[in-house]
């Protein structure tokens, strides 16, 4: 009987014990479009040293440092979807990304907006 009430308790400890909490951090940012036309001089190769393609996003130096990124993370622009942070932009940008559209087009009329980016936790 002594040992059925031990494991009692101790199946009511584990149930009881605190979840760990998850931390989302987010920024609000201007977000432009970019678009690597096929006879640049620009090879579009990322900062990580990858090629440029859709859904990768470049993250001003700010951003990068304020969100605690590393290259590969994967980051949600609300109403845009999850990117790939694989790029980062020249120092004099604050509080910008750039996300990568195959179709020159699509890019032009992409223009500016402000979204909240937040890191997708994995």
């Amino acid at each position: 009987m002594k040992t059925m009430a031990i494991v009692c308790l101790l199946g009511v400890g584990v149930v009881c014990t605190p979840r760990p909490t998850m931390c989302v951090t987010m920024s609000i940012v201007t977000v432009t479009a970019y678009h690597n036309c096929p006879g640049s001089k620009t090879p579009g190769i990322t900062a990580s040293g990858k090629r440029v393609r859709a859904g990768v996003i470049a993250v001003s130096r700010d951003v990068e440092k304020n969100l605690n990124l590393d290259f590969g993370d994967q980051l949600l622009l609300h109403g845009l979807g999850v990117f790939e942070f694989q790029d980062r932009m020249a120092s004099r940008w604050r509080q910008k990304v750039d996300i990568f559209m195959d179709c020159e087009t699509k890019a032009s009329r992409f223009g500016v907006r402000r979204y909240v980016v937040l890191v997708k936790l994995a």
